[in-house]
C-alpha cells in the first residue's frame, strides 16, 4: 500500500507549500523581497516610510505561565520523508500532547502529518518572505528577514506554540521546516522557560530520494542536496544540548531500543501507563509500512549520489552510538563548511533561472490564448453571418422538419401514416376538378394536417393522385452498435480481501444517496435486478434483450496482468455457451488501486509490462479470436485497448500481436486504441482506429451547466457537466483524418464509487440520447462506407457504478433500450442533405426539448450549442499532467469550482 509510512510517513503533499515548485514559489526565491511579501501575514497595518518607529503594532504578548510549572518540548527533527511523523506519533501514544490543529492525511500520507498545520502556513510565509521555500537546498539565515520582520515572525510562533499546546507540561513537535532554522526555535522556547530536548531522526538518503521523487517528481541530485541541507543544519544547531539520534530504519526493526533511548537521555516519566503505551506501539510500528528501502551498502555505490550525502550519513551513523564522535563531527563540520561555501554560487544560478523560464512560458501562454479569443471573435462573427441565412431558410422549412420528426419516431407509426394514405387515395380518385372538389378535399384534410392551406405538406400530399402518392421507404441503418461490458459483478477472493467478504460492484451502487436537489441516486435495476453473472441464465438474458433493441454485440473487458487474470468468469462462460451474439475484447491495461478514481498511489495489481509479457498476451488472445462469434474487420479481430500511452512501446507490442496473428492464419489484427487524455491519433502509437470515449475530453469548463442544481452534500467537491453541451461537442468533431469510432454514454454519474466528488453528468434523457445516437448513425454512414467497418460504441452496457448503462433501472425503465432500437429505422427520402444538416437538426431538436423542461434546468440556445468545441490539445495536455499528481489535479478543480461559484453568486 504506497504512501502509508509507519504510521504514515513525513512530508506535506499539497501545492504550493509541500508540492511541486510553481511559479509563485519561483518567485519567492529573490533574495531581496518586497514588502509586500508579508501582506496577509501580519497582525496589523505596516507603518509608512518616515513615521515614528511607536507607530509599529506590535504583537499581542502570550499568556502568563506559572515559573513554578516546568514545561518541556520534544522536538523531533529530520528531513521530509525520513519518518518523523511515525516517531512523532508514537511519543504521542506515551503521553505527549499533540497540537490541536494538526494537518490532516493526504494521499502521500493517509495516516496523517502529526505536526501543527498553522505553523507551517507561518513558516512558509516566513520562508517566502526570506525568498526561500520548503524545498530550497541553500542555507536560510533570518536575518534576511530584517529586524521588524523578524520580531514579528518571533512573536508569532511563540503565540501560535502557546494556543496549539495550551498548558501542557510535555509535548511533542514536529515540522521538517525546523531542521533548517533551529536556533530561532531554541531561542523562542527559552524566553518561553520550556525545556528543548531534541530527537533527530535520519533515514537512508536513497529512500528519501525514492519517496520524493515518487510525490514531487523530483531529480536524484535537487533531493540529494535537500537531505543534506536539513541534517547538517539540524545536527549542527543541537550540538551542547540535550539530544539522541535515531535510525527510522532501526526503529521499525527494533523500536523499544528507540523508545529506551529517548525514556532514559531525557529522564521522563511518561504520562501514560508503560503497559498502556506498549500495546499501541506494538500495532503502530510496522515494517509493512515501509515502502522505500536502501542499504548503506547501496547508497555508496549509486553513483548518483555525492559525496557530500554519503560521508554525512556515515558521520550521522556513528552519531547514533556515541553522541560525542569526534572524528565524525569533524566531518561533518567540513562537509557544511563546502556546501556553505557552494550552495550560494550555484542556488543563485539555478532558482533565478528557474524563475525567468516559468515567466516566459507564462508570457507564451498569454500570447496563446490572446490570440485564440481573437480567432474565436472572428468565428462568432462568421457564425453570426451564416445564422441569419440559416434562419431565413429554417423558417420555411419549419412545416417540413415538423413532419420529419413524426416520420423518424418509429416504423409502426410510418407504417400506419402510409395506410392512411392508401386509404385516401381512393377516395381522392372520385373528386373531380373544378373549385368545389378542391374546397370539398381541404375541408376533408384538415383533420390530417395541423394548417390546411394549399400550401401546406398535407394538403400537397393528400390531394395528389395516387400514381402521383409519396411512398415511404422504410430502411434498416447497418451501422452496427457495441457496448462495452462491466464483468464486474460476481464475487472473487481479491475483491473479498481488499473490500470485504462477498464484495460486488452492487456494493457500491447501493450505498450512494443524493448529493442535491434532483439527484438520482440510488440507480435501482428493474428487469435483471442485482444479477450474479456467473449465473449462465443471467447472461443469456442480457443477450436477450440487447439484441431485441438491436445492439450488435458486446465488448468485454479484459483484465489481465502478467499472466494474471480477475473477472474472467463471465466471458469465458460466454465462450463456451451457444449464445448467438457478437463479442469483442477491450484490454483494460490500468493499475488496479485501492482508490476508485485510477490514483496509482496504492497498487494492488500492477501492470508491470515484463520481458515475453506482449507474447504471452496476444497468445491467451488466439482463443478469443478463433470463436465465430468474434467481431472482426476485413476478416481481422477487433481488439481494443485503453490505455496504449501506458505500454512501454507500443509499437512493438502492437508488431508482435499482429505477427502472431497471422502465423495463425488470420489476415493480421485490428488494434483500435481509446482516445484517452494522452493521445490524439492512433498513428502516435502504431495503432488502426481509435475509440471514442466519453466521457473523457468530454468534462472540461466549456460542458459546465449554465444553472448548477442546489447541492445538499456539505463535503460535495465534484464535477457538474451538462449532458446537452457533451452532445454539442460532439456534433461539433471536425471529420477526422484517421479511422475513429464514435462514442456515446446514456449518462454518467459514478457517485457510487466517489460520494463526495463525483462527476455528475445532468440533463440526460432518452429522448436526447436516442437524437445523440441518430446523428452517430447518420455520420458513421458517412465516414465509413464499408458496413462491415461501421461500429459505434456505447459506454456502457451496465456501467452502474458510473451511472452509464442500458440495462432497465426503475426511474426509466426500457426508454433507453427503446430510443436504441428507434433509431435503427428511418425514412431514406427525409435524410438531412449533409452533415451540417444534421447537425443543424440536431440542435433544434436540443432546443426544443429544453424549451418544454422545467426552468430549473436552464435553456441552452442554439448558437451557444453551436460554438461548444471539442477541447484543444493545450487543455488536454494540461488536463493529462496534472493527472498525474492527483493532488495537483485535486486542487486545481477546487479553484476552478470555487472561481465558478463565486462568479455565479455575483451575477446571480
Amino acid at each position: 500500500m504506497d504512501g502509508a509510512g509507519l504510521a504514515g510517513v513525513d512530508g506535506r503533499g499539497g501545492a504550493p507549500a509541500g508540492g511541486g515548485r510553481d511559479e509563485t514559489s519561483i518567485e519567492r526565491m529573490n533574495k531581496h523581497p518586497s514588502p509586500e511579501n508579508l501582506q496577509g501575514a501580519t497582525p496589523g497595518p505596516q507603518p509608512a516610510e518616515g513615521r515614528p518607529a511607536k507607530a509599529r503594532a506590535k504583537a499581542k504578548p502570550a499568556a502568563a505561565k506559572d515559573p513554578a510549572t516546568k514545561r518541556t518540548c520534544i522536538m523531533v527533527l529530520g528531513m521530509h520523508r525520513s519518518g518523523t511523523s511515525a516517531l512523532t506519533r508514537a511519543i504521542s501514544l506515551l503521553g505527549a500532547e499533540l497540537p490541536k490543529n494538526m494537518l490532516g492525511a493526504n494521499p502521500s500520507n493517509p495516516a496523517g502529518h502529526w505536526e501543527p498545520e498553522r505553523l507551517i502556513e507561518l513558516h512558509d510565509q516566513m520562508l517566502a518572505a526570506a525568498g526561500s521555500s520548503w524545498d530550497d537546498w541553500r542555507a536560510f539565515d533570518p536575518s534576511d528577514l530584517g529586524a521588524a520582520r523578524l520580531r514579528f515572525y518571533k512573536a508569532e510562533i511563540a503565540r501560535l506554540i502557546d494556543e496549539e499546546y495550551g498548558s501542557a507540561p510535555l509535548f511533542v513537535l514536529k515540522e521538517p521546516r525546523i531542521s533548517r532554522f533551529v536556533p530561532l526555535y531554541a531561542e523562542i522556547l527559552k524566553r518561553m522557560r520550556i525545556d528543548a530536548r531534541y530527537v533527530l531522526i535520519e533515514r537512508n538518503p536513497l529512500a528519501v530520494i525514492a519517496s520524493l521523487a515518487n510525490r514531487n517528481g523530483f531529480t536524484t541530485g535537487f533531493s540529494s542536496l535537500l537531505w543534506l541541507r536539513h541534517e547538517l543544519e539540524a545536527e549542527y544547531a543541537t550540538r551542547g544540548q540535550p539530544r539522541i539520534f535515531l535510525s527510522y530504519e532501526s526503529m521499525l526493526e527494533d523500536w523499544r531500543e528507540g523508545i529506551e533511548r529517548i525514556t532514559n537521555s531525557f529522564k521522563i516519566d511518561w504520562p501514560r501507563p508503560m503497559t498502556r503505551w506498549q500495546t499501541l506501539l506494538s500495532e503502530h510500528f510496522s515494517t509493512d509500512h515501509q515502502h522505500f528501502m536502501a542499504s548503506a551498502d547501496l547508497l555508496e555505490a549509486d553513483p548518483r549520489v555525492v559525496d557530500w550525502v554519503k560521508e554525512a550519513y556515515v558521520a550521522l551513523t556513528a552519531l547514533r552510538f556515541d553522541g560525542m564522535a569526534v572524528k565524525a563531527i569533524e566531518n561533518l563540520n567540513r562537509i557544511k563548511i563546502e556546501f556553505d561555501a557552494v550552495s550560494p554560487i550555484f542556488g543563485e544560478a539555478f532558482f533565478p533561472e528557474m524563475d525567468a523560464r516559468l515567466r516566459l512560458s507564462h508570457q507564451e501562454k498569454i500570447a496563446q490564448q490572446q490570440l485564440a479569443e481573437q480567432c474565436v471573435g472572428e468565428i462568432a462573427k462568421l457564425t453570426s453571418e451564416v445564422r441569419a441565412k440559416d434562419e431565413q431558410l429554417m423558417s420555411e422549412r419549419a412545416e417540413l422538419q415538423q413532419l420529419k420528426e413524426l416520420v423518424r419516431e418509429t416504423s409502426q407509426k410510418l407504417q400506419a401514416a402510409q395506410n392512411v394514405i392508401d386509404d385516401q387515395n381512393g377516395q381522392i380518385e372520385t373528386f373531380q376538378a373544378g373549385g368545389w372538389v378542391l374546397e370539398t378535399q381541404s375541408n376533408r384534410l384538415s383533420s390530417f394536417a395541423p394548417d390546411a392551406s394549399s400550401n401546406s405538406p398535407s394538403f400537397q400530399a393528400f390531394s395528389r393522385n395516387p400514381e402521383e402518392q409519396e411512398v415511404v421507404n422504410i430502411v434498416d441503418d447497418e451501422a452496427k452498435l457495441i457496448a462495452f461490458y462491466l464483468p464486474q459483478f460476481h464475487r472473487v477472493n481479491e475483491n473479498s480481501e481488499w473490500w470485504g467478504p462477498g464484495f460486488t460492484e452492487w456494493a457500491n451502487v447501493a450505498r450512494a444517496t443524493p448529493n442535491f436537489i434532483g439527484h438520482n441516486q440510488p440507480k435501482i435495476p428493474r428487469e435483471l435486478g442485482y444479477y450474479d453473472l456467473t449465473h449462465p441464465e443471467t447472461m443469456g438474458e442480457q443477450v436477450e434483450i440487447a439484441k431485441l433493441y438491436g445492439l450488435h454485440g458486446f465488448c468485454f473487458y479484459h483484465y489481465w496482468f502478467s499472466g494474471r487474470r480477475i473477472l474472467e468468469k463471465p466471458v469465458d462462460m460466454f465462450l463456451k455457451s451457444d449464445v448467438d451474439f457478437k463479442f469483442c475484447l477491450c484490454w483494460a491495461n490500468e493499475n488496479w488501486t485501492r482508490a476508485w478514481d485510477g490514483d496509482t498511489k496504492d497498487i494492488l495489481l500492477q501492470q508491470k509490462y515484463a520481458e515475453g509479457d506482449a507474447e504471452s498476451f496476444i497468445e491467451g488472445m488466439l482463443t478469443y479470436f478463433s470463436d465465430h462469434r468474434y467481431i472482426k474487420i476485413n476478416g481481422s479481430p477487433l481488439l481494443v485497448v485503453y490505455r496504449a500511452k501506458d505500454i512501454p512501446d507500443p509499437r512493438r507490442w502492437f508488431s508482435i500481436w499482429r505477427d502472431r496473428a497471422v502465423a495463425h492464419g488470420f489476415p493480421g489484427i485490428h488494434i483500435s486504441v481509446v482516445d484517452f487524455y494522452d493521445i490524439s491519433t492512433p498513428n502516435e502509437v502504431g495503432a488502426d482506429s481509435l475509440v471514442e470515449f466519453p466521457p473523457h475530453k468530454f468534462n472540461g469548463p466549456q460542458n459546465h451547466p449554465s444553472e448548477f442544481p442546489s447541492i445538499t452534500n456539505p463535503n460535495f467537491s465534484g464535477g457538474i457537466v451538462d449532458y446537452r453541451k457533451m452532445i454539442a461537442q460532439s456534433a461539433n468533431r471536425p471529420k477526422t483524418s484517421f479511422s475513429m469510432f464514435r462514442g456515446i454514454i446514456p449518462s454518467w454519474d459514478n457517485t457510487a464509487r466517489r460520494q463526495n466528488n463525483p462527476t455528475v453528468v445532468i440533463n440526460s434523457t432518452p429522448k436526447l440520447y436516442g437524437e445523440w445516437l441518430r446523428f452517430l448513425r447518420f455520420q458513421a454512414k458517412k465516414d465509413h462506407s464499408d458496413p462491415d467497418s461501421r461500429f459505434i460504441f456505447i459506454n456502457a452496457w451496465n456501467e452502474w457504478g458510473e451511472g452509464c448503462y442500458l440495462e432497465p433501472d426503475q426511474r426509466w425503465g426500457l426508454s433507453y433500450l427503446e430510443e436504441t432500437l428507434r433509431g435503427k429505422y428511418f425514412n431514406a427520402s427525409s435524410e438531412p442533405a449533409g452533415i451540417d444538416a444534421a447537425r443543424s437538426f440536431l440542435f433544434d431538436q436540443i432546443v426544443a426539448q429544453s424549451e418544454h423542461e422545467e426552468p430549473s434546468k436552464g435553456a441552452v440556445p442554439k448558437e451557444a450549442l453551436a460554438a461548444i468545441a471539442p477541447p484543444s490539445q493545450m487543455a488536454v495536455k494540461t488536463s493529462l499532467v496534472l493527472r498525474r499528481w492527483p493532488i495537483l489535479h485535486s486542487a486545481a478543480g477546487y479553484v476552478y469550482r470555487r472561481w465558478h461559484q463565486k462568479a455565479r453568486s455575483y451575477h446571480g
